[in-house]
Order: structure tokens, then C-alpha cells, then sequence
């Protein structure tokens, strides 16, 4: 029922829009036009890898600020990301602190990513599977978020398969500080703290944070440490030199999933199969970027970057109701990338033109050791309080080095038409050397891939009260596969008598990178429709999207396979809707379908990927200093396995900010799930076939209050 009422809800409020902004148009456009307070267009680096006017983008890419984000109920990067149009994500502890990014179609499982997430235009996407650590950037480290929707390969290479995330922490700031502290149920703590200004006459960022979380469920706890900054070394007019760095510490317990059963029975439970299991990792990164304009028309940029990351992982895989097997995972991985690019403008070839070009380079290492732990039955699980490491099983190092090139050329024929063509060659090199006691022989594959793309922009308007453009690309992308893909030594001993033991490895060094050519179109218009009073912005774009060799999980072979084909196909709006300068209204709604187009479940949906979300709401500010905002969530019609015979139930929550701001301290109060809604974000069916299936569940109605020093 609330699922119909919101829906209800969302129909009207979007037939009303429309109704007002048609019917009061022409009216509109009589009256006065001195309005020039309402920003057209941002200028974004992501979509082209170089500054460009958002809405002469030949893709879907969207930009927030912090100022944007500050009157919204945002617990981490990840619930920035979902005022987006076209992503939505998955949680598996409950709170939203371990969130699994699902967008055009792709998702993961947790073993994986397809979205490329980066910090000031750097890489930071785990090694060993690519999957992101949405705690390791706070939003006190935030000026803006950039992202890119769709295949970017052309310009990013392997993993920019379902879009590109780049994080800016550094912005046109004066002095500034800012301090926040938060607190509420479930045992949350948490501290901000972030400072900018200028040292010894060099520009400089600085910022920390520190998280702590019970969680709502049983062996759930949670804690995250962050220090960054970065520190401008030189800034002229013809360049400039910078170095940052970040530092991110966290451990946290994992409850696992519940059958529908034990959810019925008590939702915040954890099963006995999940009691040991206990991360506790640390990631250190530097970097060096900078840039050099060569007169008028050039302009060379470089950024160099190395990361090393330990981690201390026990992990539980559960075969069947009653039988799981646990192991030690010891990793410490380490990289170091590089990149140069060299941008022309006006060439002379055409009226307006440019010219960029450049390579990427990175070396990748990865040792990674397998300790024996616990395996058994449910029993054995229950009776235990402590167990002590075990004997080592597996042990090996993996290697990637990757080389790239791309070149991009954009033309402007036409005053408002811009064409864009590009392409890029990757070669990735993986080898997996086995080290005692695991056993075979050394192992290595390459792979070259090559990624064009051609797109065009077309604005149909431009006046004082209105900007409107429309875009088409076509594009190739891939992903290749991970390095735990290939060669995660992780295995699995089956004892079936009377046959010997044996033993199955979880990965496949003979893995094919995905890939895929994509065909988008899409659109932007920004109106002042009434002058002084109401604004409004629409984003709309739609793809197709055809996949050969998509890598997924294969539950009864207990191994990572190519599934052959997928055809994804989605479309992602965006409406705004500003009333003079402190009332904002927005809806988002994304539509992905995603089909296997072979085999046995040919025609079927993908699982796991919600095919209908909405994201929307109201945030408002009074000059009194009281502000605050409403954001409604619905996702719906999920699948949880491959013969779309399992369906989790559609879900919808609602969320609240209320702020207060005297002088130069706010108060805020955040209410999550405010209806307390009982549901799950995703789930799995039991392999064994025993008929269960597996749920994440969510928690309850929460609240977090907070204070926050700005000066």
C-alpha cells in the first residue's frame, strides 16, 4: 500500500510540473527577464577528461556540490551518489555502510565493481576485485561530485564499463574551517573536520574524520579513520604543482545474510556461521599532480600515485543451511600509476577545434595468503567461542601492468553543433606466481583491448531564459577481469564418499574481458520559467547496451565464468525544480532492463538488479536559519536468481533533515526509514538447492544528531 500511495504521489507531482511549466511558459517569457542569478551551465573534467561546459557533454554526466548536499539526510559518498539519476545501491549490513553499487544494468554481487571511482582524478577502486570503500572518503572531504553514466573506455579504460565517479577535494575556498560531531542509535559516533586556507602562502586542504557503529543487528560493529590533504607547491599563471594524500584505517564485522525464516523470527540476529568473521585493513595513498600551459593553445598535465593497502580478512562461505567454511585472508597490495596528457587547442583545422591526447601506465602487486580457519556444521559453529589461525593453505603473488594510450579529437563545425571522436588502446599483462604450500604452475594472460567512441551535441536553444542540448554517442567499452578472478587461490576441500577429496578453486585463469558497444542519446534543458520565482532542469537520457563475455559468478559450477550475452537498456531522468533561491524540488527516475540473450535463461532478467527506481523530495532554507528536507527512496521489481522465479519484495523508505543554523553553529537531526518500514535491498537463493533463500535485512526506523562548527 505505501508502495501505490507514493506512486500515486509521484504521477501527480510530475503531471502538475509539466502542467505549470506548459501552460505559464509563454506567459513567462513576457515579463521581466532581468533574472541572471540562475547558473545555466558547471564546467566538469570527468566527462572529457578536460574542462567543458556540462551541457556540451556528448554523454550523461551530472555534478553536486557540498553546498547542494548540505540540507540532505546523507550517511556516506555512496548516498550522495543516489541523488543522482541512474544509481542505486544495495546494502548488506543494514545501515548503508556497506553499500553495492548497481547502475545501467550492472552490479557486482560484491565480488566486482563497474564503476570506476576516483579522488581528484585518481583511481582508488580496491585491487584484488575493483570493489570501492565508500568509508574512505568522508563527505567532510567533499567539494564536488562528478559522474559520468555509461561505457567511458575511451577515455578511462578497463572497469569504466557502467560509469565514472571523480570526487574534487579541493575548491575555490577561502579560510575556512569546519568541525561536526553526530551521535544516535545503534552506538553511532562519528567526527568531521575539515580546513583550507593558505600556508606560508601555498594553498592547502586538510581534513579528518572517525566513525563508530554498533550496527542493528548481532556481530555488526563498525569503525573507520580518515586523515587527507593536499598542498599546493606552485601556482602560476602557466601551471601549477600539487601533492596529496590520504590515509584510511577500518575494521568491521560481518552478521551475514538470514532466511526468510530467521528474518521473521528476529531481523537483527546473526547466524552462528558468521561469528568470526572480522575485517581489519588499512590503505595509505600519495600523489603528485600538476600542469604546464606551453603558451596560449597547450597545455601538458601529469599526475604520478602510489597506494599500499594491508588487510586482515576472516570470511565465511556458506555452502548449505547447515555446512560453511571459514578461512584467514592475509593481503597487502600495492600500485603505482602514472599519466601524461598533452591538450591543443585550436588547431586550425576548423573554426573551433582540440586536440588531446596521452597515456596512463600502472604496475600492480598482490600477495595474498589463505589460512585453514573453521569448517563445519552448524553445530560445530555454535559450540565454538574462540578459534585460533590455522595451518596455511594457499599462498601466491599476483601481478598487473597496464599501458595505455587514447587520443581525442572535438570539432565544433557550427556554432551549436560539437562532435567529439576518440579512442584508446589498452594492453593489460596478468601473471600469478604460486608460492608454497599451494601447488601448479605459474600462470599469465594478455589481453589488448581497443575502445573508440564517437559523440555529437546539438543545442537547440540558448537565450536568457533558456539552454537546451541534445547528445548521441556510440561507444565501446570492457572490463577485463580481476585479479581475484583469475587467480584467487581461495578453494573449497568436498569430501563425497567414497570418492578422495577433492578440491575446486573459486576463480579461472582462463577469464575473457567483457565488453560491449553501447548506443545513448539524452538531453539537458535549464528554464527560468517564472522570473524571480521558479526554476527548472531536466535530464533525460537513454541507452542500449549489447555485452559479450560478461563475467558473473556461476553458483553450481562454484566458479567464475563468461556468460556469453546480455542486452541492457534503461533510461535515467532527472527534474528539478527551484523556487527562488531557498525551496528544491527533485525526482529521479531510473528504468534498467537487463537480459541474457543466451543460453538456458535466455530472455530472463539479470538478478539482483532492481529494474525501477525512484529517488525524490523537497529540501527548503528559512533566513530564520531552520531548513531541512523530505527524500523518499523506492526501489522495485527485483529478481534474486537467474530463472526470475525468486522476486524480492518491492521497497520504499523515507528520510528526514531538519537544520538549524545560529550564527556559526547548526544543530542537525536525521531520521532514516522514518515509517520503519521492514525490508531487505537484495538477497541470494541458497546453491545447495534446498529451496532457502538468503536476505540482507535492513534496519528499522534510526535517527543521528549532530552539531557543526563552521568558521
Amino acid at each position: 500500500m505505501f508502495n501505490l500511495r507514493f506512486r500515486l504521489v509521484v504521477l501527480a507531482a510530475i503531471c502538475i510540473a509539466n502542467q505549470l511549466s506548459l501552460s505559464f511558459l509563454d506567459r513567462a517569457a513576457a515579463q521581466d527577464d532581468s533574472d541572471r542569478i540562475y547558473q545555466f551551465e558547471e564546467t566538469v573534467v570527468t566527462a572529457e577528461r578536460m574542462e567543458n561546459s556540462l551541457f556540451e557533454s556528448t554523454a550523461a554526466v551530472s555534478v553536486r556540490t557540498s553546498a547542494e548536499m548540505e540540507f540532505l539526510p546523507l550517511k556516506n559518498l555512496a548516498a550522495a551518489l543516489e541523488t543522482f539519476p541512474g544509481i542505486s545501491f544495495l546494502h548488506r549490513d543494514g545501515l548503508g555502510r556497506d553499500p553495492l553499487a548497481t547502475l545501467r544494468g550492472f552490479y557486482g554481487g560484491g565480488e566486482a565493481e563497474y564503476l570506476l571511482v576516483m579522488i581528484d582524478g585518481r583511481p582508488i577502486n580496491e585491487l584484488e576485485k575493483g570493489l570501492m570503500n565508500w568509508s574512505a572518503i568522508p563527505l567532510a572531504s567533499i567539494s564536488s561530485i562528478e559522474f559520468l553514466r555509461g561505457g567511458a573506455s575511451s577515455l578511462y579504460g578497463d572497469a569504466a564499463i557502467g560509469g565514472v565517479v571523480n570526487v574534487v577535494t579541493s575548491g575555490e575556498y577561502g579560510p575556512l574551517t569546519q568541525i561536526s560531531a553526530t551521535g544516535g542509535n545503534f552506538g553511532s559516533l562519528g567526527a568531521q573536520a575539515r580546513t583550507s586556507g593558505l600556508w606560508h602562502g601555498r594553498e592547502y586542504v586538510a581534513f579528518g574524520s572517525g566513525e563508530r557503529y554498533a550496527e542493528f543487528r548481532d556481530h555488526a560493529d563498525r569503525a573507520a579513520e580518515n586523515l587527507g590533504g593536499s598542498l599546493t607547491l606552485r601556482q602560476k599563471p602557466n601551471g601549477s604543482l600539487a601533492v596529496s594524500t590520504t590515509h584510511h584505517f577500518q575494521q568491521f564485522d560481518e552478521p551475514g545474510p538470514l532466511t526468510g525464516a530467521e528474518l521473521d523470527d528476529d531481523r537483527s540476529q546473526s547466524t552462528p556461521f558468521y561469528k568470526f568473521d572480522h575485517t581489519a585493513d588499512r590503505t595509505h595513498r600519495a600523489a603528485i599532480t600538476g600542469d604546464y600551459n606551453l603558451r596560449d593553445r597547450a597545455k601538458f598535465s601529469g599526475a604520478v600515485s602510489g597506494e599500499i593497502r594491508d588487510s586482515d580478512a576472516v570470511r565465511t562461505l556458506q555452502l548449505s543451511p547447515e555446512f560453511a567454511d571459514t578461512k584467514n585472508r592475509l593481503l597487502t597490495a600495492s600500485r603505482l600509476t602514472s599519466s601524461l596528457q598533452l591538450t591543443l587547442d585550436q588547431l586550425g583545422l576548423l573554426h573551433k577545434d582540440r586536440l588531446s591526447l596521452g597515456i596512463d601506465a600502472g604496475v600492480h602487486s598482490l600477495s595474498s595468503e589463505y589460512y585453514q580457519f573453521l569448517l563445519g556444521g552448524l553445530a560445530d559453529y555454535s559450540e565454538m567461542s574462540a578459534v585460533e589461525r590455522g595451518a596455511l593453505e594457499e599462498k601466491g603473488t599476483s601481478t598487473r601492468r597496464s599501458a595505455a594510450g587514447f587520443l581525442q579529437y572535438e570539432l565544433t563545425p557550427m556554432q551549436t553543433l560539437r562532435v567529439v571522436l576518440g579512442v584508446r588502446a589498452d594492453i593489460i599483462r596478468d601473471q600469478f606466481t604460486p608460492k608454497s604450500p599451494s601447488e601448479g604452475e605459474e600462470q599469465s594472460t594478455t589481453h589488448a583491448e581497443l575502445s573508440p567512441k564517437a559523440g555529437a551535441n546539438f543545442r537547440y536553444v540558448k537565450t536568457e531564459r533558456h539552454v537546451g542540448n541534445l547528445y548521441a554517442n556510440v561507444a565501446r567499452s570492457f572490463k577485463a577481469p580481476t585479479l581475484d578472478q583469475l587467480y584467487d587461490q581461495r578453494s573449497i576441500i568436498f569430501e563425497i564418499s567414497p570418492n578422495p577429496p577433492f578440491k575446486v578453486l573459486l576463480s579461472s585463469g582462463d577469464l575473457n574481458p567483457q565488453f560491449g558497444t553501447s548506443i545513448e542519446v539524452g538531453g539537458y534543458h535549464r528554464a527560468v520559467l517564472f522570473p524571480n520565482l521558479l526554476y527548472g532542469e531536466l535530464s533525460l537520457a537513454a541507452y542500449t547496451m549489447d555485452m559479450k563475455n560478461e563475467l558473473d559468478f556461476d553458483l553450481q559450477q562454484l566458479k567464475y565464468v563468461n556468460i556469453s550475452k546480455s542486452r541492457h537498456q534503461g533510461i535515467e531522468t532527472g527534474l528539478r525544480f527551484r523556487v527562488k533561491s531557498n525551496l528544491n524540488l527533485f525526482l529521479n527516475y531510473t528504468h534498467q532492463s537487463a537480459k541474457s540473450q543466451i543460453g538456458e535463461y535466455a530472455g530472463k532478467f539479470l538478478k539482483a538488479i532492481p529494474r525501477d527506481v525512484i529517488y525524490g523530495g523537497v529540501n527548503a532554507a528559512h533566513k530564520s536559519g531552520l531548513g531541512g528536507s523530505i527524500v523518499v527512496k523506492s526501489a522495485n521489481r527485483i529478481f534474486l536468481d537467474d530463472a526470475n522465479a525468486i522476486t524480492l519484495p518491492n521497497y520504499s523508505t523515507v528520510d528526514v533533515r531538519l537544520k538549524y543554523q545560529v550564527g556559526l553553529v547548526a544543530a542537525t537531526l536525521d531520521v532514516f526509514n522514518i515509517f520503519d518500514q521492514s525490508y531487505s535491498t537484495t538477497g541470494y537463493p541458497d546453491a545447495s538447492g534446498s529451496g532457502h533463500s538468503y536476505f540482507y535485512p535492513a534496519a528499522g526506523r534510526h535517527a543521528h544528531f549532530g552539531f557543526q562548527l563552521q568558521h
